[in-house]
Parts: structure tokens; sequence; C-alpha cells
């Protein structure tokens, strides 16, 4: 392998490793039959919804920092910065909730979708500097 080859796998790899990492991470909770909440089940339904929009909304930050740390766009307010990353935000939480739908004692809902893309929308407003 060339050495422009070695250093632009390197770059791409040390990029990429944190949100896959991250990713690695929703799918083991995933996977799991329950998961813990509270005996309050209002309480549940807000701890469990905060947790889907919360690790959408570190899933999409992480991408955009690989996706800008790999593109060869010099303008970081360029709308595929930002495109990017939600697409496969979207398709990752559209693979989570297919995963969900064959562990045993769970299920998917197109509601968790919507969870995912408002926690995605926040960081991607909070970058923005809207909020």
């Amino acid at each position: 392998m060339s050495k422009l080859k070695a250093n632009t796998f390197k770059k791409y790899f040390v990029a990429y490793l944190y949100p896959t990492l991250w990713a690695a991470v929703i799918f083991l909770f995933s996977a799991q039959e329950s998961l813990p909440g509270f005996s309050v089940s209002l309480y549940e339904f807000i701890f469990k919804k905060s947790a889907h929009m919360f690790v959408f909304a570190v899933l999409y930050l992480l991408l955009v920092r690989a996706y800008q740390q790999t593109s060869d766009q010099s303008n970081e307010n360029n709308k595929k910065n930002y495109l990017y990353p939600i697409v496969i935000c979207l398709l990752y939480a559209l693979i989570d909730e297919l995963h969900q739908s064959v562990v045993p004692g769970r299920h998917a809902t197109f509601r968790d979708i919507g969870y995912d893309t408002l926690g995605i929308s926040t960081a991607l407003l909070y970058q923005l500097k809207l909020i």
C-alpha cells in the first residue's frame, strides 16, 4: 500500500472510529431484552425517550466531526457537512428499530424514530447556534 493510501486510510479510520463505536453502543442497548427503568411509567417514558434523543444527537455530532475531518470541503458551512450525517443517522435510526423488532421482548415503533430525529435536529440547531 502506498504511503498516500495508508495516510488516507488512517485519516478515515481515526475520523470514523468514534461514530462507529457509538453506533455499536446503540446496537448493544437495542439488543437488550429489557432496559432498566423507573417504577413510575411517566418517569420511564421521559427517561427512555430522552435517551433516544441523546444517543442520536451524539451520533450526529460525531458523524459531523468525522465528515468534516475527511471532507475536501474547506467551507465549514457547506450543507453537505450537515446533510450527509443527518441521512446516515436517520438510516441508522431505521435500522435500529428494525433490529429491535427481532429482539425478544422489544418492539419497533416509528415514534422512536421520531425521538431519534428530534435528537438529531436539536444537535443540528445547537451546532448552527440557533438554540
